[in-house]
């Protein structure tokens, strides 16, 4: 392997940079001269890790039952918050029952009448002068 390859591909090693197969490629193409890097392979060969088989539902089980204990309890209380509301609101409104009785009734319908004018609305009488399909234009007379 080239020096220069070999620089390029610990620096990106060291950066994070390099994918799998470069790594193992870095690793596996060592020659016996290039002691710093057999050593650094030997360290990353014998610290590998495999992960579990079933890690990912393992984790998301986890995140369910955090979340899940959460949400129950958020739900609790907002039940609990709008249940007081919906009582108390009943409360207040049959206590403050403000039914008129029928004359006062009678009272506010004739004083709303007595703002409205008797005299009746002039009908207006319009003349078409050009009627098409998207256009009506009329006189007002």
């Amino acid at each position: 392997m080239k020096e220069e390859t070999i620089k390029n591909r610990i620096e990106k090693y060291k950066n994070g940079e390099t994918s799998l197969k470069e790594e193992k490629r870095l690793f596996d193409e060592v020659d016996e001269n290039e002691s710093e890097i057999k050593i650094l392979a030997g360290f990353v060969e014998e610290n590998k890790i495999e992960t579990p088989y079933n890690l990912n539902d393992k984790l998301w089980n986890s995140f369910e039952k955090k979340t899940a204990k959460k949400n129950r309890f958020k739900i609790g209380i907002f039940s609990a918050a709008a249940s007081i509301l919906l009582l108390v609101s009943l409360y207040f409104g049959f206590l403050n029952e403000n039914e008129l009785s029928y004359n006062e009734k009678e009272a506010l319908l004739n004083e709303a009448k007595s703002m409205f004018s008797d005299a009746e609305v002039k009908q207006t009488i319009h003349n078409i002068i050009i009627e098409t399909d998207f256009i009506i234009v009329y006189t007002k007379n």
